[in-house]
């Protein structure tokens, strides 16, 4: 329900960078797709830019689509709540910077969820983990459903 809503509100014209992750993956699944379970993938108007990347591949990409609207879909590590760090390294400060706090899109199963006290982030970056401290982000939850998690 969570992969089937975020499909049916995705933007044209958008570059989405897609997180590790189980519950991420289930969109290229629907949408059948190959992805990588572990790594980084990339959708541009519903197909696949990129495989497995790198923080490299994915600077490249976002500057191939630099006319365009650039989303990043994460979701937290289950028991521990981080979005960034902890297993997404490819999606360094330099990234995020460049994608922008405000694009990132979190989902996630309720029970994970209601699991966590809040979401935390470990770019490697002090300052920018600044800018995400204390800041509330929406966690599309099911079909239609949002929860709203602080960032702490």
């Amino acid at each position: 329900a969570i992969a089937t809503y975020f499909i049916e509100n995705m933007e044209r014209d958008t570059l989405y960078i897609l997180g590790t992750g189980s519950t991420v993956k289930t969109i290229l699944k629907v949408l059948e797709k190959p992805y990588t379970l572990l790594g980084i993938d990339a959708l541009y108007n519903g197909e696949i830019v990129g495989l497995d990347l790198n923080e490299r591949e994915i600077l490249k990409l976002i500057e191939k689509y630099a006319n365009s609207k650039k989303k990043l879909v994460l979701t937290p590590i289950g028991g521990q709540g981080f979005i960034l760090g902890r297993g997404n390294q490819q999606l360094s400060s330099k990234v995020v910077e460049r994608i922008g706090i405000d694009n990132i899109i979190v989902l996630a199963t309720r029970s994970k969820v209601r699991s966590l006290k809040c979401l935390h982030v470990d770019t490697g970056d002090p300052a920018l983990d600044n800018k995400f401290k204390n800041r509330y982000i929406r966690v599309i939850v099911d079909y239609n459903e949002e929860f709203v998690m602080k960032i702490c």
